[in-house]
């Protein structure tokens, strides 16, 4: 069965379609079985990124005219396998339950080492489930303000569904599920969660502090263009440690490279143009970083 990665940003703009695209491309020149899918169900273009004009077909063939997984997947000229997106059709960025589930399923059942899922920018139910599912949760950053604000979000939003989704089971926990839902009365930390679900049941308040302490979502800073860039990292990390309770895995960071703009317009993917280039050094670290994650996961 597949291995999960679920890549995602919280606002758009900070390379995390480059980041996928070439940890795919660096999985696959590694000798590993990887397939890449655009799951930006509303914006589709990680096509660009690994070579291809228009990808002909993809999630929307397999989720609403009943294709097989396996007649939407094309070979692209990065030399890895992938799943188109859906930007254009009406309604796509809001499947169903039973179509999220689907592709999550066919997925993991395909025939690959690795699945890497490159997510649509925000906070999307969609998005965050298929995020948390996953067997590797990575968020890609800059260091710029307003997405270190959106990457913290997009976490708060992932933890907090994570909460929501045990809790809705009982009844017993309809109102505090009804304040995570609230801006005026949500809770400002995850402890301050587990302590009012303490309130009600001490076991279901030590499965969730149990379940938060093992998401370990990994980190990636793109876009680096200085060294004291990667204090973010630090600084991040202490945020989210102290307010929602989650430990940070720090996977490595990208140099910044104006290159890149220039390889996406020429279709041309970075990975495979400058072979020998620093980015491309850190790309492997970060897939070495990852299947390590992955294995130390695969023996707990």
């Amino acid at each position: 069965m597949a291995k999960l990665i679920s890549i995602a940003s919280g606002k758009g703009g900070v390379g995390k379609s480059f980041c996928s695209s070439s940890l795919a491309i660096s999985l696959n020149a590694a000798g590993h079985k990887v397939l890449l899918v655009d799951a930006d169900l509303g914006g589709a273009n990680l096509h660009n990124f690994v070579g291809l004009k228009v990808p002909g077909v993809g999630l929307y063939n397999y989720i609403r005219e009943r294709s097989e997984l396996s007649d939407v997947i094309v070979r692209s000229p990065a030399g890895v396998d992938f799943i188109g997106g859906s930007g254009d059709v009406l309604g796509m960025a809001h499947i169903t339950k039973f179509e999220k589930i689907k592709i999550l399923t066919g997925l993991k059942n395909e025939d690959y080492e690795y699945v890497i899922l490159d997510l649509g920018a925000g906070t999307s139910f969609n998005m965050v489930d298929m995020f948390n599912v996953a067997d590797i949760k990575i968020v890609v950053m800059s260091g710029e303000p307003t997405s270190i604000e959106n990457a913290y979000g997009f976490l708060k939003v992932a933890i907090y569904r994570h909460i929501e989704r045990f809790l809705s089971k009982r009844w017993d926990f309809a109102e505090i599920n009804k304040k995570l839902r609230s801006k005026s009365m949500n809770f400002p930390s995850v402890q301050s969660i587990i302590d009012a679900a303490a309130a009600v049941d001490k076991a279901a308040a030590a499965a969730i502090k149990s379940f938060v302490s093992a998401f370990r979502p990994g980190m990636i800073l793109n876009q680096v263009k200085f060294k004291r860039e990667l204090n973010v990292f630090y600084g991040f990390e202490n945020v989210v440690n102290k307010y929602l309770s989650i430990t940070i895995e720090k996977l490595g960071f990208l140099p910044y490279d104006e290159k890149v703009s220039e390889c996406i317009k020429l279709l041309k993917p970075y990975y495979v143009r400058f072979p020998d280039s620093e980015t491309v050094g850190c790309v492997d670290d970060i897939r070495d970083q990852m299947i390590a994650k992955l294995q130390g996961s695969g023996n707990e």
